[in-house]
């Protein structure tokens, strides 16, 4: 009966999350063609969702309000914060599993637009220009794990599931997604494909389940390389650098919902506006609400290139987080080496003999020795036809259905975050 209760809990709880998404977003998709954030609409349903987190996010934003109403230098001094990051890949084919240079392209990116480095500060109008801040945060893949053992900083993980990061089944790996790691003391970024209409989502402090807290990302706006350099106008990793902004509570100039002249940010510096600029890139001002409007600022919805800053006033709140409900992510040793670092393991490779193939392969991963994978073989046009685990430095025979046809195949190796992507011929 308790397994029975539980199955129908779960069952019902996605039944929900479906009824909610497909009725709150019917106006909110009507309005908002082009592909845009999400964070609104999945922060109203973790309100509904969970009722007992509702007090606990009050009482928090009650208590980072009053952090940054009496923050000054000279009380609470400023040091660097580096931020572990560990980016899970959950991906249904090859295009999917990004490579680590699309990643690393992606911490870039965070690390310039956090420190206002940034190469496009020259866009920001000059009413503007002494309103842009060093938010004083940089970002590193987590070289450790919570265990304390060597890491990359990056996970993968297949999955059978259509458009699978718009569901809460991403977070967890029995589901088909891949679980959290210690949310306290790392920023978890999923990686996962959201479909045509959202490019993120974020949590918002305290007012999600902690095996759910963190940022959720299309693969195909994350960073500026592979997949993410064909998706103009969200090419330059702007839609990541938006949502962790999400991530460390801050709403969008407008507030929550719909533009309008009636809602806010909670933040002073950044005037009201009645225009979220989706899939704009002005070259001149603009106004509404009375005043200039900062279409400039990383939480608009602005195209990619047009986004170039944060305000001194979004830099509190951010502290603000940083001092109360995400404060453990200033003491995580999820940057320091481990101390495991595998430097002298061999090189992980992916041998296949022989190539061209009559139909007989022997497939063998070369690397760390006992160490466990999974093999994949998939066709050219994406399709998962086949995959067996795999150990390393230990040949595996595989015979080719009779039923395949001639011609080119691939094969991934993936053992311990590692991943080798080869190709082979068939001829028989």
């Amino acid at each position: 009966m308790a397994i029975l209760e539980k199955l129908t809990g779960d069952y019902m709880k996605r039944i929900l999350f479906f009824l909610f998404f497909l009725v709150f977003t019917q106006s909110w998709i009507t309005a908002q063609t082009p592909p845009s954030c999400g964070a609104d609409l999945y922060r109203e349903w973790y309100a509904q969702q969970y009722p007992e987190l509702n007090e606990q996010a009050k009482e928090m934003q009650e208590a980072m309000a009053e952090w940054a109403l009496h923050y000054t230098e000279s009380i609470h001094p400023r040091t660097l914060i580096t931020i572990p990051v560990v980016v899970h890949v959950v991906y249904q084919n090859g295009v999917q599993n990004i490579s680590q240079e699309q990643i690393e392209s992606q911490l870039d990116v965070l690390n310039a637009d956090y420190r206002a480095t940034n190469s496009n500060l020259n866009i920001v109008p000059p009413f503007f220009q002494p309103l842009i801040a060093d938010v004083e945060i940089e970002f590193c893949l987590a070289a450790r794990d919570p265990e304390g053992k060597y890491t990359t900083g990056i996970t993968r993980h297949f999955t059978n599931k259509d458009n699978i990061g718009l569901d809460t089944d991403v977070h967890y790996t029995a589901t088909g997604g891949a679980d959290t790691w210690d949310p306290l003391h790392y920023l978890n970024i999923w990686v996962a494909d959201m479909g045509d209409n959202v490019v993120g989502r974020a949590t918002f402090p305290g007012e999600a389940p902690p095996a759910e807290d963190g940022v959720v990302i299309d693969p195909r706006y994350f960073g500026t390389t592979g997949l993410a350099a064909g998706s103009e106008p969200y090419h330059l990793g702007r839609t990541t650098v938006h949502e962790i902004g999400h991530y460390f509570n801050l709403l969008h100039p407008w507030g929550s919902g719909l533009p309008s002249c009636d809602g806010d940010d909670e933040v002073e510096d950044t005037p009201l506006t009645s225009n979220n600029y989706l899939q704009e890139c002005p070259s001149t001002l603009q106004a509404s609400c009375g005043s200039l409007d900062m279409y400039t600022n990383y939480m608009y919805y602005t195209n990619d290139p047009c986004l170039a800053q944060f305000t001194p006033g979004q830099k509190v709140r951010i502290l603000a987080t940083l001092a109360g409900p995400r404060a453990a992510l200033t003491n995580s040793t999820g940057c320091q080496p481990s101390g495991t670092d595998p430097g002298n393991y061999p090189v992980f490779k992916l041998l296949i003999q022989p190539n061209p193939s009559p139909g007989q392969l022997v497939f063998e991963c070369k690397g760390k020795e006992g160490k466990s994978g999974l093999l994949q073989i998939w066709d050219p046009i994406g399709r998962l036809l086949y995959e067996t685990a795999i150990s390393t430095n230990q040949p595996y025979t595989w015979e080719a259905p009779a039923t395949w046809a001639d011609g080119v195949y691939f094969v991934q190796a993936e053992v311990e975050e590692e991943v080798v992507v080869r190709r082979f011929v068939l001829r028989k």
